[in-house]
């Protein structure tokens, strides 16, 4: 899945929202579309899951509703408040014309993307403001950038605090995944996204960025690859997304790859979004850690408890039991 790579720039910066009863102002996003913000934005769509997640880690409270719903799985994981939220349909997989009935009926200030753009992403959003009268921002979903994204959104929607408190937390994760990898040659990972592992996901790539910022080598050259190409590329060890994947690696055709002989198939947690991808927005910045731990020894396991229930209460805004960490992460 591709992200929708943009970089907000706010001019000038008197003009932004610096709280809920501020003036209106403009914002310019990479595109260069220049979007105004005519009323405090209290009332927030977000266009895919990507900007679902950023936007109930910055601000659940503005939120008007879900793309996709929540599933039974993830409802233990976030409010009760938020659960409550109707289903009202996203933007961004529904084509060049998507139905906008539900998210009008919650009447959002503001709709905000998060991801990589492109010339359809940018019409896109262009032509859904035309059609609808509602702002929309795109955002960039590079995790690298996340703190400067969280401030600002954060100055967007008038939470300034909150969102440097999650920008400052996001900068010493990314910070201490760094250096937790410096003095050890980069890790050789092969990422298999589908259940046979055949595709992958690509160095370089806002997709896997995770896995760069983890100081690891991911060796896939193509998004898809026989076993044949990934024994050749002979990675430390596999990161497999999808679960059905643990039991295709038992199987003959993987039998002769090294990482399978070495039991090295890592599994990333997935609720109440994937550590390392689906979707790909600021629910991956834990599995930078996740990775490092398990990849170079840092942190050890009894940290990353403490980090994963320190990671949910800030940005999933709930209190883990002792039982829920080790059903993730293992004791």
């Amino acid at each position: 899945m591709a992200l929708r790579n943009a970089v907000l720039r706010v001019l000038p910066a008197t003009a932004l929202f610096v709280g809920l009863t501020a003036q209106a102002g403009e914002v310019i996003d990479a595109s260069g579309r220049t979007v105004k913000v005519a009323e405090p934005v209290a009332r927030i769509a977000a266009a895919g899951p990507p900007a679902e997640v950023l936007l109930y880690a910055l601000a659940p409270d503005a939120m008007v509703g879900w793309v996709r719903g929540v599933p039974p799985q993830v409802a233990p994981f976030i409010t009760a408040q938020a659960k409550a939220l109707p289903t009202i349909g996203g933007v961004t997989a529904q084509g060049d014309a998507p139905d906008m009935s539900g998210v009008l009926a919650t009447k959002p200030q503001l709709i905000v993307d998060f991801g990589d753009i492109d010339a359809r992403y940018t019409a896109l959003a262009t032509k859904t403001q035309e059609r609808t009268g509602v702002p929309y921002v795109l955002l960039d979903g590079e995790l690298a950038k996340t703190p400067e994204n969280l401030r600002m959104l954060g100055k967007l929607t008038g939470r300034v605090a909150r969102s440097e408190e999650l920008a400052v937390y996001a900068e010493a994760l990314l910070a201490r995944a760094k250096k937790a990898a410096e003095g050890h040659a980069p890790v050789k990972v092969y990422v298999a996204r589908s259940a046979d592992g055949t595709n992958s996901t690509l160095a370089g790539t806002h997709s896997g960025d995770v896995y760069d910022l983890a100081g690891l080598k991911n060796v896939a050259l193509y998004e898809d690859a026989s076993v044949v190409q990934v024994k050749g590329w002979d990675p430390d060890a596999i990161i497999a997304l999808d679960p059905k994947f643990a039991d295709t690696a038992k199987g003959p055709l993987w039998a002769d790859v090294r990482a399978v002989q070495a039991g090295r198939v890592l599994m990333p947690p997935r609720l109440p979004y994937g550590w390392t991808d689906r979707p790909p927005s600021v629910n991956r910045l834990i599995g930078v850690l996740w990775l490092t731990s398990k990849l170079y020894g840092q942190p050890t396991q009894s940290e990353m408890r403490i980090e994963t229930a320190h990671f949910y209460n800030l940005f999933y805004h709930v209190d883990l039991s002792a039982a829920q960490i080790t059903a993730l992460i293992g004791s």
